[in-house]
């Protein structure tokens, strides 16, 4: 049981310490001399420049408001629908509506666990 425990833990530590390889600074293994910097690790860094241009954009397009409040980031922003009918003309279908509940292929709600059904088939 000793012998198991004692390979589980040697092999937790090398997988533990090959994870540190991703980072730019690593420790000494003796703690006493700090830390060595490894630039080659820094994988694929962003410039200064093209997060200043990034941010401005995003100012400038207004999605920095909202992801600054942890709304997801979406680019471009999404327009709004357009507006094409009157708040008379909406008024004017929902009448309609109430007055002929069948749509256009038949179907009409009747609600509850029924649902929509072919107007054809009500009794």
């Amino acid at each position: 049981m000793k012998i198991r425990t004692a390979i589980l833990v040697a092999s937790l530590a090398a997988f533990a310490t090959a994870s540190f390889a991703t980072s730019v600074y690593h420790a000494s293994p003796s703690q006493e001399e700090g830390v060595s910097l490894a630039p080659d690790h820094l994988g694929n860094a962003v410039s200064r420049q093209a997060v200043e241009s990034t941010v401005l954009a995003a100012q400038k397009d207004g999605s920095l408001y909202w992801i600054s409040r942890g709304y997801p980031a979406t680019y471009p922003l999404v327009p709004g629908p357009k507006l094409t009918k009157t708040r008379q003309q909406v008024l004017d279908e929902l009448q309609a509506a109430k007055r002929n509940p069948v749509t256009s292929d038949g179907m009409r709600d009747l609600g509850g666990e029924a649902g929509w059904v072919n107007a054809s088939q009500m009794p």
